[in-house]
């Protein structure tokens, strides 16, 4: 006696769908593993307010992966590496590269990654108040000379690591001319901090104010 089924329609499309899904399956199961080695951008995250960092920092690492990478991974989104800083100190340190700080799906893996940690530099944030020094350009017309050179603010805030800022005496502005002045100048000029590591919080135009003056007349010797 042959077996047929109730409902023919029914048990061809069951069908039809199971074997679908087991090449599906199959497929998922048997496709190629592959190996990868990519550059993923290096971030620095929740590093602490009061440190300020005075050592260079590589934009990218090396990392090798493992694992359906055609699938899992899409080109269009780019690799991260985050780096917590919650915990740093000041001075020099060495911060590893857990897998935990590379967001990847589950069935990639982390073979390996060059440089495994990184040796960062960490100062304490410090704060001064420096004296502005207007950075005057030229000479007056020939018959006068520069006098009184007068600036507000006359200080100004700047931040930043304590060994950039011990030896710093006052903070330079942008240039201001005088050249072929014969009277008075007056202008307005801007901090010019050149050391990349040090800001000030509230940066404003200063307004400068030269005093230029004829040569005052030599007076006469009286005769004995």
């Amino acid at each position: 006696m042959k077996l047929r089924p109730r409902y023919p329609l029914q048990f061809f499309v069951s069908l039809l769908a199971a074997s679908l899904l087991w090449y599906w399956l199959a497929g998922e199961r048997g496709e190629e593993v592959s190996m990868r080695g990519v550059r993923a951008h290096l971030t620095l995250v929740n590093m602490p307010r009061d440190l300020v960092l005075t050592s260079t920092v590589p934009d990218t690492v090396a990392v090798q992966l493992r694992g359906p990478l055609s699938r899992a991974l899409d080109p269009r989104v780019p690799l991260e590496v985050l780096l917590d800083l919650g915990d740093a100190r000041p001075g020099v340190n060495s911060y590893p590269i857990n897998v935990g700080d590379i967001p990847l799906p589950s069935e990639v893996e982390v073979v390996g990654v060059e440089p495994s940690a990184i040796v960062l530099e960490l100062e304490l944030q410090q704060t001064r108040n420096l004296p502005l020094r207007p950075t005057v350009e030229g000479s007056p017309a020939p018959g006068f000379v520069r006098g009184e050179v007068r600036i507000n603010p006359a200080m100004i805030t700047v931040q930043g690591p304590e060994s950039r800022l011990v030896d710093l005496e006052f903070v330079a502005t942008s240039g201001i001319s005088i050249e072929g002045a014969t009277g008075p100048v007056e202008g307005t000029v801007l901090p010019q901090l050149a050391d990349p590591l040090l800001r000030s919080p509230l940066v404003a135009p200063a307004r400068v104010v030269i005093d230029v003056f004829p040569v005052p007349t030599p007076t006469p010797t009286p005769l004995e």
